[in-house]
């Protein structure tokens, strides 16, 4: 029975906000700034609610109040006070876009330059890891080339082979001709994981 390698213990990836504290500041005011205009959202959908659930009455605004002589309404109380807040929540949604946005930017800028650094620190084991898979299908074509080389011997012979032994021919996963892989291979070569002498001469396309 064919048997999965053991893992090879993986590598310890820092998170982005211990390799930067810039990025972790960033990050909670980014939080910050949207619980805050999460938090004017919600007052101003109370406001809205609660104009529409008034009587159809008069409205009785603070110079009402102080033409008929009563006492000024309290805010909560009043039209006018409610379609004030509602204005001045208006406004603190446009700043708070803006801090957003700028918040926002200032939080990319921080997430590249914490995983450049991230980065740089697991490139060697990610090397070693791209260079061992890269073996490994090296391996397997050459493994792949001695299975065409029987097939080609049985057709040869004009041999009914496909009934009794199913086609087991990998094309699907290395290309034909192994160009897929070849591909692959080279995207490694240019990306400096290995080097074109680490690569069979059949698979240098």
């Amino acid at each position: 029975m064919f048997k999965k390698p053991t893992p090879a213990a993986a590598p310890v990836v820092r998170t982005l906000e211990s390799a930067d504290a810039t990025y972790e500041s960033a990050k909670a005011l980014v939080a910050r700034l949207r619980a805050s205009m999460a938090k004017i959202d919600a007052e101003e959908s109370d406001l809205l609610t609660r104009l529409a659930n008034r009587p159809a009455t008069p409205e009785k605004t603070g110079r009402v109040a102080k033409l008929l002589g009563d006492a000024a309404p309290d805010d909560d109380e009043a039209p006018d006070g409610v379609r004030a807040r509602l204005k001045a929540i208006a406004v603190e949604r446009v700043d708070l876009r803006a801090a957003i946005d700028i918040a926002q930017q200032r939080l990319t800028a921080a997430r590249f330059g914490a995983s450049k650094t991230i980065c740089d620190e697991v490139r060697p084991i990610y090397t070693k890891r791209v260079k061992a898979v890269a073996a490994a299908l090296v391996a397997a074509h050459d493994a792949h080339a001695e299975l065409l080389v029987l097939i080609d011997e049985l057709n040869a012979n004009d041999i009914a082979w496909t009934g009794a032994l199913p086609p087991m021919q990998a094309d699907r996963i290395f290309g034909h001709r192994s160009d897929r892989l070849s591909v692959w291979l080279r995207d490694a070569v240019t990306a400096g994981f290995i080097t074109k002498s680490e690569i069979p001469t059949e698979l240098q396309q």
